[in-house]
């Protein structure tokens, strides 16, 4: 069996509604106390607070933003993975695909995968990829890439769903 593979890996736009709920919620709660409706707090500790949620919430959101693009992902026949960045300009530019390496705190599970990848520079990027980002043939045929290089490193990767539980 082959597991040689090329996928593109948009940003999901559901995983983009769910954080932006959690931030307005957040944001919302800010107003709520700077407002006097929650709690019989003082006025420092209420603009403390206020100040608090309402930063947290513009944080996240910006994180979440700033780390949203498409990737493209290539899995040769030897399990070896290789990720690129595509940067939308005038023209998709692909930036120079780099190897990376498939790291045992990944979760595979039936309709969410987190990709935990340690980059050549050392650092682990978290890619979340759920059934908007790509197709659904191209999400099952990843899933089972990512758990067969999880079964031939050796490694007690977190797989649930589709009958596999190695934890």
């Amino acid at each position: 069996m082959s597991i040689a593979l090329s996928a593109v890996i948009k940003p999901s736009r559901l995983l983009l509604a769910l954080v932006a709920t959690e931030c307005a919620l957040a944001g919302l709660v800010g107003v709520l106390i700077a407002s006097g409706v929650i709690g019989n707090l003082l006025l420092p500790v209420r603009a403390a607070l206020a100040t608090l949620c309402m930063s947290a919430a513009a944080y996240g959101m910006l994180r979440y933003c700033r780390g949203r693009g498409t990737i493209q992902l290539d899995i040769d026949a030897n399990g070896q993975i290789r990720m690129a960045e595509i940067v939308a300009s005038n023209i998709n530019r692909i930036s120079n695909p780099a190897p990376v390496q498939l790291l045992e705190s990944t979760i595979i599970w039936s309709h969410l995968l987190l990709l935990r990848l340690r980059l050549a520079s050392g650092s682990v990027r978290t890619i979340a990829i759920l059934p908007d980002c790509v197709s659904n043939d191209t999400f099952r045929v990843l899933s089972v890439a990512c758990r067969w290089i999880a079964a031939h490193r050796g490694g007690a990767h977190k797989t649930r769903g589709a009958g596999l539980a190695n934890e």
